[in-house]
């Protein structure tokens, strides 16, 4: 079944459709990459405060008498 040969009026809907398709494909993928990115982000994060914390702390100098 050809539906341009059949309904050549739709072939401009269906390709609005397509279109929508796409450009919501292209949504989702920028917002499973900005979770992604967030996620990485935070754990690059964590683990600068991790590596923060294993440093000792400075000296004090005691008290002089």
């Amino acid at each position: 079944m050809d539906n341009k040969r059949e309904y050549p009026t739709y072939e401009a809907i269906e390709e609005h459709i397509r279109r929508a398709r796409i450009e919501r494909s292209v949504a989702l993928g920028n917002f499973i990459a900005t979770i992604v990115h967030g996620a990485i982000q935070g754990l690059a994060s964590v683990g600068h405060i991790l590596q923060r914390g294993m440093q000792p702390a400075p000296r004090r100098r005691g008290l002089e008498t």
